[in-house]
């Protein structure tokens, strides 16, 4: 392992010590292997270490004996990249393996391919570039990108087939043959029931030191707006004995748990899991409540583990906004989940709204307005609102609508905080110019995104380039805004 020898380097090794050090492993995870392999999560090391992908791939990879898996986190301000379990730079690993799940990582693959002086176009690689691989839940819905990029695309759950083939890498493999023998022939996507949790905690983790459990993937319900529902197969869910026993086999370790899952209420034992929390003192948290299957189980579960709010999320404003979303929810579905938080004597509530499809009018964002002045009236001392504009996805039934302009949801933004500035109430909105963004990055297709991998590699910011697609894709999509709307009218 080369140690840093200038000050910047020393300030980045430090950075990743710090880290590292205030870790907690499960149980010792150390590949012995000769292939050395880079588990990279493109984005920061307080997300991704709250990712079960990291979690999942680290093991599963180092138990296979002739892999050595090292996790590494984007950084704006890296430039070596020392791995987080052994501090040897990213560029003694033979095998770079990105895990993407958002459309804005993949600015952070680019960073991270440019910043060692690697084509970002597979093309244009040479045998003494390392193999790059590709998977996470991006590949699930859209991969026209980053079939541009990897020498490997892995799309779906991680399977045993998979892991087979990279027990079959060889460290006297050329890099062609490392890449025949991990490529696949299946082009469909692959879905598991193997589901994961955390090898490691860290008060660093968006989710703070928890141990996080994945009790369910995949999605029955079919919100138009969400691609899970739609892409990422169908409900697969843990055994309650399998829940139950690994938390109690890790109380020891820690009594903090979080629970996974697209809509952790969907769980069809998760009233059971939430009494066994009870009675054992174990403190509970989960990703993602959907309102009309609260109980007074969980919720009560929730309070004892020391939550000061709860999340629900209306998403519309208005009735006919969640009947266009095929959200399934109702006014009296709010008002009976806002009194169920009360009942449990909870005083802070946060709530998730999209705004800004062509086919929402004033009227429906005024809905918002009225939801949150009840939920101050039965005594919720903090309402806090995030608002996220409507971004089609491929996948989707939404898929070709367009995304209104950032001058129009600019507009409704600040019409939106005129309405609700009043005590005890917080707004935050998704970052217009981001969103734009995910736009663009998710509607690319195969040309557009060669030409966009083209102009980066030479230096080129992306951003004007994604903002002008994003107009492009609109303007592809301007028969839909002037009829097909009329479809969500309410009419």
């Amino acid at each position: 392992m080369r140690k840093p020898r200038d000050r910047k380097s020393w300030s980045e090794y430090e950075i990743v010590s710090r880290l590292r050090s205030r870790e907690r492993f499960v149980k010792e995870i150390r590949g012995f292997g000769d292939v050395k392999v880079a588990i990279i999560y493109p984005n920061s090391y307080k997300v991704g270490s709250a990712s079960l992908s990291t979690h999942v791939l680290m093991t599963k990879f180092n138990e296979l004996g002739s892999i050595r898996a090292e996790r590494f986190f984007f950084h704006e301000g890296f430039s070596k990249y020392y791995s987080f379990d052994s501090l040897t730079p990213l560029d003694e690993f033979v095998i770079w393996s990105f895990s993407v799940h958002f459309e804005l990582d993949l600015l952070n693959v680019f960073e991270i391919l440019n910043k060692f002086s690697i084509p970002l176009r597979k093309e244009k690689r040479n045998r003494f570039h390392p193999l790059i691989l590709i998977g996470g839940a991006l590949t699930y819905f859209n991969d026209s990108l980053v079939s541009e990029i990897a020498d490997v695309v892995y799309r779906g759950d991680l399977g045993e087939k998979f892991l087979e083939q990279l027990s079959a890498i060889d460290h006297r493999m050329s890099k062609e043959e490392m890449v025949s023998t991990l490529e696949t022939e299946h082009q469909e996507t692959i879905f598991s029931n193997c589901l994961g949790e955390s090898a490691f905690i860290s008060p660093d983790s968006v989710f703070g030191d928890r141990y996080l459990i994945e009790i369910g993937r995949g999605c029955f319900r079919k919100c138009k707006f969400c691609v899970a529902g739609y892409k990422f197969g169908r409900p697969r869910f843990r055994e309650l004995k399998d829940t139950i026993d690994l938390m109690d086999s890790v109380a020891g370790f820690t009594k903090r748990f979080g629970l996974i899952a697209a809509t952790v209420t969907d769980y069809p034992d998760i009233d059971e899991i939430a009494e066994h929390c009870i009675e054992k003192g174990y403190e509970l948290s989960v990703s993602s409540l959907r309102l009309d299957s609260l109980s007074d189980t969980l919720m009560r579960s929730l309070k004892l583990s020391g939550q000061s709010f709860f999340t629900i999320a209306p998403e519309g404003g208005s009735q006919k906004i969640r009947n266009a979303f095929a959200k399934g929810i109702s006014e009296e579905d709010i008002t009976e989940a806002l009194e169920l938080g009360r009942n449990n004597d909870f005083h802070r509530v946060k709530m998730y709204y999209i705004y800004g499809a062509v086919f929402e009018t004033q009227d429906d964002r005024t809905e918002i307005s009225k939801t949150v002045h009840q939920a101050l009236k039965m005594g919720y001392s903090s309402v806090v609102l995030s608002l996220n504009p409507l971004i089609p996805k491929p996948g989707t039934p939404f898929e070709n609508m367009p995304m209104e302009s950032v001058g129009v949801l600019r507009k409704l933004e600040r019409e939106i905080r005129s309405e609700l500035m009043m005590e005890g109430v917080k707004l935050d909105f998704e970052s217009l110019k981001e969103s734009r963004l995910q736009f663009a990055l998710a509607s690319i297709d195969r040309e557009k995104g060669r030409e966009l991998l083209e102009l980066v590699e030479r230096g080129i910011d992306p951003t004007p380039i994604l903002n002008k697609y994003a107009e492009d894709v609109n303007s592809e999509r301007k028969e839909w805004k002037e009829h097909g709307k009329e479809e969500y009218s309410g009419r």
